[in-house]
């Protein structure tokens, strides 16, 4: 059987190329990574980045750069992860915004859902529901009954932002149990934390680390958090969920990339990221962090993402809420 010419410079250069691009995997990464985040050095957010960063920083052979873009509710880190080059160079620290964020009036210029591949999920935080000492209510269903006891509205709960996990936590509480609460947004935990300590609301959430030293001292009363299992960080407070059955809102931290990223490059961070994670410095310092470190393959991290989205798209749909 005679092969032409053509046919066989064809299945040469198939073969160069499949043979450069193994080499250029094997050589990855060339350079140090960039691992952006939407938001400011200090909070759990940047300490995941950070940590997390540095353990796979190590395993890569390159450093991970840090760089904090906050600005347009998450909008504007997303929109330079999804625009990055498709190398493997840059990644994205990617949380709840990205299954948010399609729920905007002022939506992504892109599908967030559909412009990254998943890479590795880091692991859970929790929100903590939290009262002011005057509210007549220690657990959920006292909070319940006292609510209902209410002129719908009355009850105002805080959050750091419209759109932020902890303000659909409490979105999803008052629709959820019946109680109709206005949602009042602060600029961060800090702001939020002095609302409630000082009347201005009753409710409020917040990030766990950030509200046990108030429950520890009696300033503030301790009503359930969001997950569906407790937190290591605090583990005599229940969850919501034991009370108001099918309540659930995983604050999750993951890594993703543009999704034009070659398959075998994305393949490789998940290797590195999985061994990260079970390193005892990344999951101890973590876990000081509130955070909760959690193996899984792309597939079931993809899965996740795909649920977290429909159930923000079911609660706006429910709650008539608008996300700015």
């Amino acid at each position: 059987m005679r092969v032409s010419w053509m046919t066989m410079t064809l299945a040469l250069l198939v073969i160069d190329a499949a043979s450069a691009q193994t080499r250029s995997i094997d050589n990855y990464p060339t350079r140090p990574l960039r691992l952006i985040t939407g938001f400011l050095p200090g909070g759990v957010s940047d300490t995941v980045a950070r940590v997390t960063g540095e353990k796979l920083g190590e395993l890569l052979g390159q450093r991970v750069i840090i760089d904090g873009r906050p600005g347009a509710g998450g909008i504007l880190s997303m929109e330079l992860a999804a625009n990055a080059n498709p190398d493997g160079h840059t990644l994205y620290l990617g949380q709840p915004v990205i299954t948010i964020s399609p729920n905007f009036r002022r939506k992504p210029p892109f599908d967030p859902l559909k412009v990254f591949a998943p890479i590795s999920l880091v692991g859970f935080g929790a929100t903590m529901m939290v009262v002011h000492p005057s509210t007549p209510a220690n657990n959920v269903k006292e909070l319940i009954a006292y609510g209902r006891s209410q002129q719908p509205g009355t009850l105002l709960f805080g959050h750091s932002g419209t759109g932020t996990t902890n303000h659909l936590a409490g979105e999803l509480f008052s629709v959820m149990s019946g109680i109709k609460m206005t949602s009042v947004a602060y600029k961060g935990a800090a702001s939020n934390i002095l609302a409630v300590l000082q009347g201005e609301i009753q409710i409020s959430m917040l990030p766990v680390l950030a509200a046990i030293p108030q429950v520890k001292s009696g300033r503030l009363k301790a009503i359930g958090v969001s997950g569906s299992q407790r937190s290591q960080a605090a583990p005599d407070i229940p969850t919501i969920g034991e009370t108001l059955r099918g309540y659930n809102v995983p604050v999750w931290y993951g890594l993703v990339v543009t999704a034009k990223t070659p398959p075998a490059i994305i393949n490789k961070l998940h290797a590195q990221t999985q061994r990260a994670l079970q390193t005892p410095e990344v999951k101890d310092r973590l876990a000081a962090q509130g955070v909760e470190t959690q193996l899984s393959s792309r597939a079931e991290f993809a899965q996740l993402i795909q649920e977290d989205a429909a159930r923000w798209a079911k609660l706006v749909r429910d709650s008539g809420i608008v996300l700015e």
